[in-house]
Parts: C-alpha cells; sequence; structure tokens
C-alpha cells in the first residue's frame, strides 16, 4: 500500500465508500449536513467548465483507447468485465470472446439443497449478478453456449442458477446500506422476468416476488437521498454528502438497475414516476456532487498541501466514476424512452459532459503503468470508471447495449 493510499480517500468502484474515506472527512473538519444558497457555491465552478475546452469525441477516442489497451488483461478479470460493459459482448481477449475467457475460467459451481448451481465469486465480480447482467445488458442471448465448471451450459442455465441462489429479506430497512447490493440482480432479473410472473422459490425453498426487490431498491434510492431532495425543493445546495453517497459509486448503480426495471414495465405505471423523481434528482447532482468533491479536494490541498499531487488521480477518478455512471443511467433513459430532459435539465447534462470530457483527457495523461506497478487499486478503479464512462457516452444499442427487441422480445412501458 502507497503513502497516498493510506492518507488520501478511497472510493473502491463497486465496493462503496471506504471507512477511511470517512475519516478522512472527518480530520479535515466536515460536520453534519449543512446548506448554503446556490449562489454562494456557483462562482466555485471553474471557469474551463463553462463552455470551452475539449470536444466529446475527443474524449471518446481516448476511452476506447484506454479501454482496448488496460481492460483485456488475462489477470484482470473484473476489469475483463468491466471491457464487456463499455464494448459490448464482441469484446476480445487473446484473439478469443471474452464471455468465454471469462465463464471457462471463473464461472464455478456447487450445490445448494440438493442443486447444482452456477456462480462468479464474489471476489472475482464484486456484486453478486455483476457478471450475469453484464452479459444481458450487452445483448448476449439466453440461449448462448457457455463453458463452465468443464462442462457446457448457457446464459438461460445461468439465469436459472442465479434465481436458486438469490436470497432476499424483506423485513431490512430502506435504510439499511446492504439494499444498494441489490442493483446487480434487478437488472438481471429485470431482463429475464416478467411482471405478473414475477415470483420463484430459491434453492431453499424460499418464495422471491421480484416486485418486492424492485420497491425495496426503489425505498431504499429515496430514502437514501432524502436530505439532497430537500436541499434541491429549497433551492440550496449541500455542502455534505448524503447518505446515497456512500452506496456503491454514489448510488448510480441502484438508480440504473431502477431504470432497467421500470424499462421492463416492473411496478407499472407508479414505478415511472418514482423513476422520473429520482432522475431529477440525478441531474441535480451533476452540478451538487462536483461542487463538493471540489470543496472537498480544496480542503486536503489547505490541510495537506505536500499531498496535493498526489490526491490529484484520486479527485479525477473521483469525477470520472460519478459522471460516467450517472451519464449511463441518463444514455439508457433517453434509449429506452423512459425521461425526456427539460431545456434547463440540457444545459446542466451539456455543462456536465463538458467536465466529463476534461476530466477524461486528463486521465488519459496520467501514468497508468507506473500505477499498475505502485496502485493497483487505483489503477483498477481508472480502467473500471474509464468502461463505465465510454458506456455511457457511446452506449449503443446492439453493440454495448441490448437491442429493444433481444431477450424479452418486447419493451413495456
Amino acid at each position: 500500500m502507497t503513502e497516498g493510499e493510506r492518507e488520501l480517500p478511497f472510493d473502491r468502484c463497486c465496493g462503496g465508500v471506504s471507512r477511511r474515506e470517512i475519516l478522512t472527512w472527518a480530520l479535515l473538519g466536515a460536520g453534519a449536513l449543512a446548506l448554503e444558497p446556490v449562489g454562494s457555491l456557483a462562482a466555485e465552478a471553474p471557469a474551463s467548465r463553462r463552455g470551452t475546452g475539449p470536444s466529446l469525441a475527443q474524449a471518446e477516442g481516448a476511452l476506447r483507447d484506454l479501454v482496448s489497451r488496460h481492460a483485456a488483461s488475462a489477470d484482470n478479470p473484473w476489469a475483463m468485465m468491466h471491457g464487456i460493459r463499455a464494448l459490448g459482448k464482441g469484446f476480445s481477449v487473446a484473439g478469443g470472446s471474452a464471455v468465454e475467457y471469462l465463464s471457462s475460467r471463473e464461472l464455478r459451481e456447487k450445490e445448494l439443497a440438493g442443486q447444482k448451481c452456477l456462480y462468479m465469486p464474489r471476489e472475482v465480480e464484486g456484486h453478486e449478478n455483476t457478471f450475469l447482467k453484464t452479459l444481458l445488458e450487452a445483448g448476449v442471448e439466453l440461449s448462448t453456449p457457455i463453458t463452465a465448471a468443464g462442462r457446457r451450459h448457457t446464459v438461460a442455465g445461468l439465469v436459472d442458477s442465479a434465481k436458486k441462489l438469490f436470497s432476499f429479506d424483506p423485513t431490512l430497512s430502506p435504510v439499511d446500506n446492504s439494499r444498494d447490493e441489490l442493483a446487480w440482480s434487478i437488472i438481471a432479473f429485470s431482463i429475464t422476468t416478467k411482471p405478473g410472473q414475477d415470483v420463484w422459490k430459491n434453492a431453499e425453498g424460499q418464495e422471491i416476488r421480484f416486485r418486492d426487490v424492485v420497491e425495496a431498491g426503489f425505498a431504499s434510492a429515496e430514502s437514501a437521498s432524502a436530505d439532497f431532495l430537500a436541499a434541491k425543493k429549497r433551492g440550496v445546495m449541500p455542502v455534505w454528502k448524503d447518505r446515497i453517497s456512500n452506496f456503491t459509486c454514489g448510488g448510480t448503480h441502484l438508480i440504473y438497475s431502477l431504470a432497467v426495471a421500470v424499462r421492463y414495465g416492473h411496478l407499472g405505471k407508479r414505478g415511472r414516476e418514482r423513476l422520473a423523481e429520482q432522475l431529477s434528482l440525478l441531474i441535480w447532482r451533476l452540478k451538487a456532487d462536483l461542487v463538493l468533491l471540489e470543496q472537498y479536494y480544496a480542503k486536503v490541498a489547505r490541510v495537506y498541501p505536500a499531498k496535493t499531487q498526489a490526491s490529484r488521480p484520486y479527485e479525477l477518478d473521483s469525477r470520472l466514476k460519478f459522471l460516467g455512471h450517472a451519464f449511463e443511467i441518463l444514455s439508457y433513459v433517453r434509449l429506452q424512452g423512459l425521461y425526456v430532459l427539460t431545456p434547463e435539465q440540457e444545459q446542466q447534462a451539456k455543462a456536465a459532459k463538458q467536465t466529463l470530457a476534461e476530466t477524461i483527457l486528463e486521465v488519459k495523461n496520467l501514468n497508468l503503468i507506473a500505477f499498475k506497478k505502485t496502485n493497483r487499486k487505483l489503477f483498477d478503479l481508472l480502467i473500471g470508471d474509464a468502461c463505465h464512462a465510454y458506456h455511457g457516452i457511446h452506449m449503443a444499442a446492439g453493440v454495448n447495449q441490448a437491442r429493444s427487441e433481444q431477450l424479452t422480445g418486447e419493451v413495456i412501458l
């Protein structure tokens, strides 16, 4: 572990905010949630983010090059999964399919209650059903053959195993952070489970009602972002994170999963209404979260001036992470016709895209090879977040996103 990792915040991609980051915030004197007028914070935005700078096309090319060179490493299956996320089911490793490469080398088989089930170890995929949902979202057909545990299977068999292994506690409070872990399973099961036919029993006999799982996801997102929502309604900006900020990648995975659930018809009209509220708040956060990040790293520079240079890659990744994931959500809802931005929201999104483009090109200039040798955590963060960002600004049905007619054969809106 490097000196920078010990003393600087480390928001693990696909792992939430670490205790180290929370402690660092405390050391810097951050207090309870406080609010300040928008006007008092607006002047803090850097001049470079007021409409000038590199184009998104330049940034897109830089990202594709970065992903192609660094996400295909045979010794990094987690990054490889993210490569599929970015470039689609055609992403190749060592001249062959990355999908087959990961299936044949990383999927395992275990017996539960007398039933054999395929699974991807958590230490490989990070979150339950990450690999499965990645395949489904990339448009890999259910009938696609895969090799796993030395035998031939299909993606449909992997879905069946996932349902057998999935468990859900409906009694947990919406504020329980473990609800964030539902995101990847919500995506996988939304795509493969039709509303009205959404009840099954897992291998241990527990009845799973998928509508309850989606409801729990919504309740968690709404509860965890209540302070942000209150600030938005009052026309002020927060100077402290809300609870959703401590979810994986700022809660963006959970919000994205709810968009997928709504796209496939789960929770019906009310689900669409609740999603619209979350999307409106997310667009507001395109500015709010960046203000919080800038304030935080400015305080790092003041309190630890000797660490300013070492903290810069972390600051870049924090911006890349949130904006890249946020634009995945916005691109998805545009592609699926789930939400129409107002002119004001379009301007907010445009400004955030400019910031993302600037961030991407600065990341491109980092010495990633050196980080891979000396700071593997940071290297993985940057690669994973680059993959999400590419998917966010270059989402294409039939390329790195399933076409509307795939998997269910219909669009339920």
